[in-house]
């Protein structure tokens, strides 16, 4: 079996981000590690870099959210498109083994393992000079950096491994709790399992004294001050990850109690569409903040979707190819314009999406990583399977939020077509779709052929630097 070893980060020197709070994500300089972390902003600003890691756009800023799995999710009309997104063809037809895929795929690896050698730095240092930080201050970096390396493995056994319930006993991933040079064996995929809702199980614990269980965030007027509860990792990011692993290991029980758990916390609420769209322009939550559990700020978020979704533009003058929605977008939305997702997400015109490209002054740029209505949405699959006749009541509580016609909200009946069909709707741009499809074992919809599920489609293969030399 092939191991991993960590990269050896220079121990003298560690990238991390000057800042004088945990928001910045603005990198300015290389400090002393020694120096860094005896401090308490020290471990803040560290944290700070895992965050700003995770939002580049090799992860979850471009790739992981509306990039490189939408186009694995089909969720992009290439017809029209120039040479200018060659590689995104390859991608749509799953040639992994296109040079430039594989150098697409490789850069994924490399940039999670990474971000996890951040992380696992972190708990290195905490053993070593943890008592320069308050109480608190320890538990809640602890509980994140838990977080964390639990979201980042998880990403990466959905993309590089087989599926839970199919095949438990095969080859995962490593699953890499140490920082430094020692080999890693990769564990089978019920073990990385395992290891993931151990470390959430942990994080609870470590954030049983969050200081979001003392506010509501959704209520707090200025967003930046919100942002300190949601646009990290925080107790309820802990429940709500564990959800969907549950959900996808078919743990329908736990995975029904773990989301009703974030759904009646109370710390977060579906749109409101009075307070949140139909307002000022300038005053518009287009990314529905108030659903937020876990999202990651960037301001450069923006320049990714307007360069990807609407062409590159400099000087005034646009280049490259834009970026449309498939064609059937509107069939997708079932024709329905009452629908606030197709009204405020998608450019009807020309079928673009614009869930990241507005300058709205109240809310900072960001990808949302996990939000309200899939705990809705898990809730719903989980009683289904479960036979309880409240799953289609749960659904339905989640569309009303979405349709301004309720005449036109309310399904009458559910089966797993109705609920991938809003899975459809709900995860545009955000990057989970493609893993709905996989633990589904569900043909991958395309508006000219459905794509057949198989492993050849739902497992990327390991970089070939990693099969050669078991290390990267």
């Amino acid at each position: 079996m092939n191991t991993i070893k960590y990269l050896l980060l220079t121990l003298a020197v560690f990238a991390l981000f000057s800042c004088s709070n945990w928001l910045s994500v603005e990198p300015e300089t290389s400090v002393d590690e020694e120096k860094l972390f005896s401090t308490e902003q020290g471990f803040k600003d560290a944290m700070a870099g895992v965050y700003a890691d995770m939002a580049s756009s090799t992860l979850y800023g471009q790739n992981l959210g509306f990039g490189f799995l939408e186009v694995l999710a089909q969720q992009y009309d290439y017809n029209t498109l120039n040479s200018t997104y060659n590689s995104f063809y390859r991608v749509k037809e799953y040639e992994y083994t296109y040079s430039t895929v594989k150098s697409q795929i490789s850069t994924i690896w490399l940039k999670m393992y990474n971000t996890i050698a951040e992380v696992n730095n972190i708990f290195r240092w905490m053993d070593k000079n943890g008592s320069v930080l308050p109480e608190a201050t320890r538990h809640r970096i602890k509980g994140q950096c838990y977080i964390a390396r639990a979201y980042l493995h998880y990403d990466l056994l959905r993309l590089f491994a087989p599926d839970v319930q199919r095949q438990p006993n095969e080859r995962g991933i490593p699953y890499v709790e140490t920082f430094g040079i020692i080999p890693t064996e990769a564990n089978t995929v019920a073990e990385v399992i395992e290891k993931i809702k151990k470390d959430l199980t942990t994080a609870k614990e470590e954030l049983k004294d969050d200081p979001i269980l003392q506010v509501v965030p959704f209520e707090i007027e200025d967003k930046t001050v919100c942002d300190q509860y949601v646009a990290q990792a925080n107790y309820y990011t802990a429940e709500a990850l564990l959800a969907r692993v549950y959900l996808n290991e078919g743990n329908y029980v736990e995975a029904r109690n773990a989301a009703q758990r974030v759904i009646q916390s109370g710390k977060f609420r579906l749109v409101d569409q009075e307070s949140s769209i139909n307002v000022p322009k300038e005053e518009l939550d287009i990314l529905f903040n108030d659903e937020h559990i876990f999202s990651l700020r960037n301001t450069n978020i923006r320049t990714y979707s307007e360069n990807l979704h609407l062409g590159k533009s400099e000087n005034g003058v646009t280049s490259g190819a834009a970026l449309p929605l498939t064609s059937n977008i509107q069939d997708i939305f079932d024709g329905n314009n009452d629908d606030v997702r197709y009204s405020t997400w998608v450019r009807q015109s020309d079928s673009y999406l614009m869930k990241y490209s507005q300058d709205i002054k109240r809310f900072y740029p960001k990808q949302v990583l996990i939000k309200l209505a899939e705990m809705y949405l898990i809730c719903a699959e989980a009683q289904f399977k479960l036979h309880d006749d409240d799953a289609l009541e749960t659904l339905n509580i989640l569309r009303r939020s979405r349709i301004t016609n309720l005449a036109t909200s309310d399904k009458y009946q559910l089966d797993m077509q109705v609920l991938l069909g809003e899975m459809r709707r709900e995860f545009i741009g955000e990057g989970q779709l493609f893993f709905a499809y996989k633990r589904l074992n569900s043909p991958i919809y395309n508006v000219l052929n459905d794509v057949e599920p198989s492993d050849r489609v739902f497992v990327l293969p390991i970089p070939d630097d990693e099969l050669e030399y078991g290390k990267y």
